[in-house]
């Protein structure tokens, strides 16, 4: 963790990524190592997770929110699946099976544990690439260029998911719609 402080300017920020670090670290390592069914390989992703958390400490307000859960939850699972990438560009071995993984969504929930409305059950429904785009955009806020950054692809491709995901949303919702009524 020493390194990480390292990189660190304020006190204030250290202060604030140490809770960060000793609250999600378990539960970014699960996450991971859900994905990439490698210890080795989830502590790497977890150690990249952190690095991308500190360039962006000043999107986290509250440290046990469901917002921050999400957003870190977000970084862990996109990195994780950048490294599952590389490793089967790589042939090094089959590492995850996409279908078995489930985002939590957690951010979404109320205190009865219900699904607030019909868009974030949309939302929740979209697949993987346009979700987190759309979560990273509307729930925590960060414009396309910082979405670009985090999740390592260009501005024009995260214009282009929203785009995409704003069509599928409308389908889903549309869906829902007639399976309500019908």
């Amino acid at each position: 963790m020493m390194l990480f402080f390292d990189l660190i300017d304020s006190e204030k920020d250290k202060v604030k990524f140490e809770q960060i670090y000793n609250t999600y670290k378990k539960t970014m390592f699960y996450i991971s190592n859900k994905i990439l069914k490698d210890e080795h390989y989830a502590h790497d992703a977890v150690q990249m997770s952190f690095l991308k958390i500190i360039r962006n400490l000043d999107k986290i307000d509250r440290i046990n929110s469901d917002k921050t859960k999400g957003f870190i939850t977000i970084i862990v699972k996109n990195t994780s699946i950048d490294i599952y990438r590389k490793l089967k560009r790589q042939n090094e071995k089959e590492i995850l099976n996409f279908e078995e993984y489930i985002f939590e969504g957690q951010e979404f929930h109320d205190e009865n544990n219900e699904l607030t409305n019909e868009i974030e059950i949309g939302i929740l429904n979209l697949p993987e690439k346009y979700k987190s785009v759309f979560l990273l955009k509307y729930s925590h806020g960060l414009n396309n260029e910082e979405i670009a950054n985090l999740l390592d692809i260009s501005s024009s491709t995260v214009r282009v998911r929203l785009l995409r995901g704003k069509d599928r949303l409308r389908k889903i919702i549309e869906e829902r719609k007639v399976e309500l009524s019908g």
